[in-house]
C-alpha cells in the first residue's frame, strides 16, 4: 500500500512536472498569466459563485451525510467495533445475529 500511495505521488509530480514544461517550451509565462489582472478577476468570480453555490446548495446536505450518516453510523461503529476487538469482547455483528449451532466434527 506504502509502494502504491508513492507511485502515484511521483507519478502525479511528474506529470505536473512535464505539463509546465510543455508549457514552457511553447513560451507561455505561468507567473504572469496567474498574477495579470483579469486572471484575478477571473478567479475572484469563479471563488465567489463556488462559495456561493456551496453555502446555498450542498453545505446542508454535505453537513447532513458527514455528521449524521458518516460520523454516527459508521465512524463511531467501526470504533466501537475495533475497541472490542481490542478488549476480546463480542463485536456488533456477533451480538446482533444468532448463534449457530456447532455441527459435531467427522472424521
Amino acid at each position: 500500500m506504502k509502494n502504491l500511495v508513492r507511485g502515484s505521488i511521483l507519478r502525479t509530480v511528474l506529470i505536473v512536472v512535464g505539463i509546465i514544461l510543455v508549457i514552457s517550451y511553447f513560451g507561455f509565462d505561468l507567473k504572469g498569466i496567474v498574477e495579470s489582472p483579469q486572471s484575478q478577476k477571473n478567479f475572484s468570480y469563479v471563488t465567489t459563485h463556488v462559495v456561493e453555490f456551496w453555502n446555498k446548495y450542498l453545505e446542508r446536505p454535505a453537513k447532513y451525510v458527514w455528521n449524521d450518516v458518516f460520523i454516527k453510523l459508521i465512524w463511531n461503529t467501526a470504533i466501537e467495533n475495533l475497541e472490542n476487538i481490542r478488549d476480546k469482547k463480542p463485536t456488533t455483528i456477533e451480538n446482533q445475529g444468532p448463534a449457530l449451532p456447532v455441527a459435531p466434527k467427522v472424521n
